[in-house]
């Protein structure tokens, strides 16, 4: 694996030849353009937060829809960038747990291969190996009520589930799952924190190297985070480093990973709450020191992180002590995370504005959020201009008299697509709804930043 551009002179060189490169590909450093909301589903939905997956020109959906009962899994694609969706499918497969209620499910696209899993009664598997088309059965992988579902997939066939387990008050576990084999089989279940510690948990994968953090904030009231990694593709793991050690409580955990170097945000909090950041430039193997990313802010915690070559991307809801509502921040570092620049504020508005997500965009990144109170919320996003943190114009996606939230986006064809979903709320019950913002697809996106694909 080839380590990313670090700040400095090669790094200097390269950013100038691609501004220039950019610069000269009609509509790529102009601004994305949404399509008009698309409903996915009529149908009175539960209230599941719908999550999307996209590679190339597929896009997939997936949500809980209790209109039949209990709730179920359902799925819908698009082999045309998010122009037009199939056919409305069920894949909880009727009859394994019909009193059951799914929840907690995830999707991931991996080349010709797409991951859906969730929980319903117990942790439940289907992979499909042609983009969607076909389902395999559905693999009942446990019968416990798993929390914090995580999904991954490395190189080749592998990929990874992780999630905690309460067992009762202040006992837990981070369990831990592979199949070498694309889904079809999995080897045993791992117990990752070898039953001490347990809390919310994140899960990263690159080639044979997967990554598991977690914070033991479900055993006691002062959490921090421990992390592992295996070079293998999961079948060993490496000691348990200690992430954090202090009185405070570090929780909302982030990872991301760019050739050699992971990072790590989270949110520290007391009374108030900032965010850090360490980075390991090998691997995972040793970690930095800790760097603070939030500035002057009486509080910043739920944390998102994206990197791009040698620029680190970080948001987080801020409030203030004066003001019951937040605002979302946007920071950057262009030497790979050592030093961050002084934060924007991306809504910015009287509102409150809460659960950002962070995802590439263009030569950026694009924002989404929900903006507004219980019961009068709309979905906004936002995205930087060019290599720094310019912003373009904030935008209302949802522009609805109903309850808007619980919005998922996913960027494809080397982020020069982004693609939303959200729960759309009405008296008649809820609804998932779609839209995707584009530029001109340029095979030179891929060869400037190809981690966004």
């Amino acid at each position: 694996m080839g380590s990313p551009i670090r700040g400095g002179t090669v790094a200097g060189v390269l950013l100038a030849a691609a501004v220039a490169g950019v610069a000269a590909l009609p509509g790529i450093a102009g601004a994305q353009v949404f399509s008009p909301v698309r409903s996915l589903t009529t149908t009175a939905a539960g209230y599941q937060e719908p999550q999307v997956s996209a590679l190339g020109s597929d896009v997939h959906v997936v949500w809980v829809d209790a209109a039949t009962g209990s709730g179920d899994v359902y799925y819908r694609r698009s082999t045309d960038g998010g122009a037009t969706f199939g056919p409305v499918r069920n894949l909880s497969e009727e009859g394994i747990t019909p009193e059951e209620e799914a929840h907690g499910v995830r999707v991931l696209a991996q080349g010709t291969r797409v991951y859906l899993t969730w929980v319903e009664g117990g942790l439940r598997f289907r992979s499909s190996e042609n983009r969607g088309a076909t389902f395999g059965p559905v693999l009942e992988l446990t019968s416990y009520p798993e929390g914090g579902l995580r999904l991954a997939a490395g190189g080749g066939d592998n990929v990874h589930l992780a999630w905690f387990r309460s067992l009762e008050d202040e006992v837990g576990d981070i369990y831990f799952v592979r199949s070498p084999v694309a889904g079809r089989v999995f080897a045993d279940i791992e117990d990752v924190n070898e039953g001490r510690t347990y809390g919310g948990v994140e899960l990263a994968a690159r080639g044979e190297h997967v990554y598991v953090l977690w914070d033991d904030g479900g055993s006691n009231d002062g959490s921090d985070l421990f992390f592992r990694r295996s070079t293998d593709g999961g079948i060993t793991f490496g000691p348990t480093l200690r992430l954090t050690d202090t009185e405070e409580n570090s929780h909302q955990q982030q990872l991301a990973v760019l050739g050699n170097s992971l990072y790590v945000v989270w949110s520290e909090c007391t009374f108030r709450c900032q965010v850090w950041l360490r980075r390991s430039p090998d691997a995972g193997a040793t970690f930095g020191a800790e760097v603070k990313v939030s500035q002057g802010l009486d509080s910043a915690f739920d944390p998102r992180l994206v990197v791009r070559d040698s620029r680190v991307f970080v948001s987080w809801t801020g409030q203030t002590l004066d003001r019951y509502e937040s605002d979302i921040y946007l920071s950057l570092s262009v030497d790979g995370g050592a030093t961050f620049a002084a934060p924007v504020s991306v809504s910015g508005t009287p509102a409150d504005s809460r659960d950002a997500r962070l995802v590439p965009a263009s030569v950026g990144v694009r924002l989404v959020w929900t903006e507004g109170y219980g019961g009068e919320r709309d979905v906004h996003t936002r995205a930087t201009s060019g290599f720094g943190l310019a912003l373009g114009a904030a935008e209302n996606l949802s522009r609805t008299a109903g309850d808007s939230g619980e919005a998922s986006i996913a960027s494809s064809r080397c982020g020069t697509q982004s693609h939303v979903v959200w729960l759309e709320g009405a008296e008649s019950g809820n609804s998932v709804r779609y839209r995707r913002a584009s530029l001109p697809f340029s095979p030179f996106a891929c060869v400037l930043l190809p981690e966004a694909r």
